[in-house]
C-alpha cells in the first residue's frame, strides 16, 4: 500500500525463459495427464536472442536513466536540488525512525514538513504513511545514508534479491536478463518504490514452502508490511495443511511487532489505523477525482472506464471471491506444486483493490513458477503467443507514465494460463476444463 506510482508490470520472465521449454517437454508422469506435444518454438524465444534482447533493453533503460538524470528530471534537478519521488516519503520515514521520531511519520503535518524541508516548499506530494511500524525496521538503516546513495542502495539491493529469487525458481540465465528488461523494473526504479521487496518475499516464501516450511513462514510473515497482499495467503496454507508455515508466519509477525514496539514505542502503532483509514478514504473509498489508471486492479480498471464505485466494488468482489474459491481447490488438489505457487502468487495480485505499477513488479513470481512448470513438462499450444502478447502489452505503461491499468488485464490473463495448465490436461474434463477449452490460440 502506498503512493501512486508512475509505472506498472512484468510479463517477461516466463516469456523469455520458455526458450528451453520446448526442448524440455520430455516425459510426463503416468496417470491422467497425457504427454504434451511441444508446439513449434517461435524464433524470438531462442536462448541467445532472449538474453541479447533482455540485456539490450536493460542497457537502454540504464542509458535513459542517465539521460533523465543529466536533464535534471530524476533524483536532482539541474540546480542540484533534490526532486520528489515516492522514495522521498520512504527515506524520510527511515530517517525519522532512525533518530527516534517514528511517531512523527504518522503525523501528516510533520511528515509533510520533513519532506518539504528536503525537496522544497510545495514540492512534497504524499503526507500519509499507511504502512505498519514493522516496515520502519527495514527502512531505518537507509536513514544512515544521504538521500541519493540511499536511493541507489535501496533499489540495487532489493532488485538483486528479486533477481536471485527468480533465478532460483526458474534456474535459467534467461530469467535474469528478462527481469531486467521488464518495463516494471524500470518503473519501480524510477519511483524508488518497494516492488522488488514484495517480489523477493513472496517468491522466497513459495520457493521454500515445500521443503523448508518454517523458513517459508518467516518470509510470509515479513509480507505484513503490505497487508493488502496477504488476503489469500492464509487460505492457501490452510487448504494445503501447511501448518508449520502458518504458525511460523504468525510467530514472525508477533516478533516483528514486538521488535517495532521495543524500537519505536507504542505510539506509532496507535497512530497507524488512522493513517491507514486516511489513505483508504483518499483512494479506493473516496476521492472521485483520482487518476484511476494508476490502479493496476480490477477495481481501478472499472473506475478507469468511467464506471461508478458500486460496479467497481462488485467487480472487485467477484474477482477476489472467485480467485479465493479457485485457489482453495487448487491447493487442496494434486496439481503440480509450481502451478500451485503460480496460482497463489497471481491470485495475490488479483485479490486486492489497491495495487500500483510498482507493485506489479511482483508478477515476475507467478510467471517464474509458470516457466518452471513449462520447462519441466513442456508447453501447451498458444502459450508462446499469449506470453509474447503480454510482454508487448506491458510496455504500454511507459508512454502512459503508469496511468494505464494494463496490469489488471495481464494478471487475469496470466491466471487463465496457469489454470489452463493446472486443469486442462485432465482425462475427465469438468466445468473448469470445458471453460478453459473455449480459448484456443495456436502458435503455428
Amino acid at each position: 500500500m502506498q503512493d501512486r506510482s508512475e509505472c506498472g508490470t512484468d510479463a517477461t520472465v516466463s516469456v523469455g525463459v520458455t526458450v528451453t521449454m520446448s526442448e524440455a517437454s520430455g516425459s510426463v508422469r503416468a496417470g491422467p495427464e497425457p504427454r504434451l506435444e511441444p508446439p513449434r518454438l517461435l524464433g524470438i524465444f531462442a536462448s541467445w536472442r532472449l538474453q541479447a534482447y533482455g540485456y539490450t533493453l536493460a542497457v537502454f533503460y540504464a542509458a535513459c536513466l542517465a539521460y533523465v538524470y543529466w536533464l535534471g528530471a530524476w533524483l536532482v534537478n539541474s540546480s542540484g536540488v533534490l526532486l520528489y519521488h515516492d522514495f522521498t516519503n520512504i527515506w524520510i520515514a527511515g530517517t525519522q525512525a532512525l533518530h527516534g521520531k517514528a511517531a512523527a511519520v504518522y503525523d501528516q503535518a510533520a511528515q509533510m514538513a520533513a519532506q518539504e524541508a528536503l525537496v522544497g516548499a510545495g514540492q512534497a506530494v504524499f503526507s500519509t504513511w499507511p504502512y505498519p511500524p514493522i516496515y520502519l525496521l527495514l527502512l531505518a538503516p537507509l536513514g544512515a545514508l544521504s538521500y541519493v546513495p540511499a536511493f541507489m542502495v535501496w533499489q540495487l539491493a532489493t532488485l538483486l534479491g528479486c533477481v536471485v529469487v527468480v533465478y532460483l525458481i526458474v534456474q535459467r540465465r534467461e530469467a535474469i536478463a528478462l527481469v531486467l528488461a521488464s518495463p516494471f523494473t524500470i518503473c519501480n526504479i524510477l519511483t524508488g518504490q518497494s516492488g522488488f521487496v514484495m517480489a523477493m518475499l513472496l517468491g522466497a516464501s513459495l520457493l521454500f514452502l515445500k521443503h523448508r516450511p518454517v523458513l517459508a513462514g518467516v518470509f510470509l510473515g515479513c509480507l505484513i508490511y503490505k497487508p493488502q497482499f496477504g488476503i489469500l495467503l492464509p487460505l492457501a496454507l490452510v487448504a494445503a495443511n501447511e501448518w508449520r508455515a502458518f504458525v511460523s508466519a504468525g510467530i514472525t509477525v508477533l516478533i516483528l511487532t514486538g521488535a517495532s514496539i521495543l524500537a519505536f514505542g507504542t505510539e506509532p502503532w496507535m497512530a497507524f489505523p488512522g493513517e491507514l483509514a486516511a489513505q483508504a478514504s483518499g483512494t479506493v473509498f473516496g476521492n472521485a477525482s483520482n487518476q484511476w489508471g494508476y490502479f493496476q486492479t480490477v477495481y481501478g480498471l472499472i473506475r478507469y472506464l468511467d464506471h461508478g464505485p458500486i460496479l467497481a466494488w462488485l467487480a472487485q468482489g467477484l474477482a477476489t471471491s472467485g480467485t479465493a474459491v479457485i485457489l482453495w481447490f487448487v491447493w487442496r488438489s494434486s496439481v503440480r506444486y509450481p502451478l500451485k505457487a503460480a496460482t497463489l502468487s497471481a491470485a495475490v495480485l488479483i485479490a486486492t483493490p489497491y495495487a500500483f505499477g510498482y507493485d506489479m513488479a511482483a508478477i515476475v513470481i507467478p510467471f517464474a513458477f509458470l516457466a518452471r512448470d513449462q520447462i519441466d513438462r513442456g508447453m501447451l499450444k498458444g502459450e508462446q503467443t499469449i506470453m509474447l502478447g503480454l510482454f508487448v502489452a506491458s510496455f504500454s505503461v511507459l508512454p502512459a507514465a503508469g496511468r494505464s491499468p494494463i496490469g489488471a488485464l495481464i494478471t487475469l490473463m496470466l491466471f487463465y494460463l496457469i489454470l489452463r495448465r493446472a486443469f486442462g490436461a485432465s482425462a475427465r474434463p469438468g466445468i473448469v476444463q470445458r471453460f478453459l477449452g473455449l480459448f484456443r490460440i495456436s502458435d503455428a
